[in-house]
């Protein structure tokens, strides 16, 4: 199994700090995402053989500036681990965050990011 990874997007440097601190405690890597492969498929950025976009395709991923992490081959321990120390260590709230699923393998880093800010506008609008 290939050892945890979380993919960052946009973080402002105290964020930066922070997870790279626990993450090395938790002996995660942290690959940090570049605008220029938004593009890519998520599964790419995170070490996985996956088709690559066209073109076309890779034209049409839009650039963001929202932060955002993606959270690749955790367990459900490790992934709780890590939520639990972002929560401990008083770290900025990051709202747009995913997991790495077979769903969204395929995606690139701009649809993730639409769906996940779609999803966070709703939950956002239900809070009371």
């Amino acid at each position: 199994m290939a050892r945890p990874l979380l993919l960052t997007y946009n973080l402002k440097p105290g964020t930066v700090a922070g997870l790279d601190r626990i993450c090395r405690d938790l002996g995660i890597r942290v690959r940090r995402i570049d605008r220029d492969e938004y593009a890519l498929p998520i599964g790419a950025l995170a070490g996985i053989p996956v088709a690559r976009p066209s073109n076309a395709e890779a034209a049409a991923a839009q650039p963001f500036d929202d932060e955002m992490l993606v959270m690749c081959h955790m367990m459900s321990n490790e992934l709780d681990a890590f939520l639990q120390a972002m929560r401990e260590a008083g770290m900025p709230r990051i709202g747009l965050k995913a997991v790495l699923t077979p769903v969204n393998v395929l995606w690139n880093s701009t649809d993730l990011h639409s769906e996940l800010a779609r999803e966070h506008a709703s939950m956002q609008r239900r809070r009371p």
